[in-house]
């Protein structure tokens, strides 16, 4: 158990508004997520988080953030690139907010992850994509959580006004 978290993660930011996307069964390769990117760009959609799930076989599966006020965007380009990868199935789910919980001492602290993760289990918040750095853990979690994660925000560190 971490004492002093305070210390370590030192803020802590809330996004609502956002839109996870996932591509299922891209041939397992780089172009082919690279296509996604490139396409994405072209229309100016701000990806965030991104997660690439490790494959072996032959297709792979990303998955990313984006402002739920680029779904329209989103939805034609994955759609043109239906028509190169012919097995791609994209699942999008909007409405979910992003917590980030940052600090440069988490660097260095063993356990932050586990604090983080044992708080949203203990509000029974689920967790729809993580992403980290050295330094942060972003979360990415439903609307309809966002009192408990206010809750918990006060409860932990707190910050009642998010």
């Amino acid at each position: 158990m971490i004492d002093n978290i305070r210390e370590i993660i030192t803020s802590v930011n809330v996004e609502n508004g956002i839109t996870l996307v996932t591509a299922y069964n891209l041939p397992n390769n780089s172009e082919s997520v690279a296509d996604i990117f490139n396409c994405l760009a072209e229309k100016d959609v701000n990806v965030d988080m991104i997660s690439l799930n490790p494959s072996s076989g032959v297709h792979q599966t990303v998955s990313f953030s984006a402002n739920d006020d680029d779904l329209t965007n989103i939805l034609s380009t994955l759609g043109m690139l239906k028509t190169t990868y012919a097995d791609l199935r994209i699942d999008v789910n909007t409405n979910n907010c992003k917590l980030t919980f940052a600090g440069d001492a988490m660097r260095e602290k063993c356990g932050v992850a586990a604090f983080v993760f044992n708080a949203l289990g203990e509000k029974k918040i689920p967790v729809k994509l993580i992403t980290t750095s050295e330094t942060k853990i972003s979360c990415l979690i439903d609307e309809s959580d966002y009192s408990d994660v206010c809750d918990l925000l006060d409860k932990t560190f707190g910050i009642n006004a998010v």
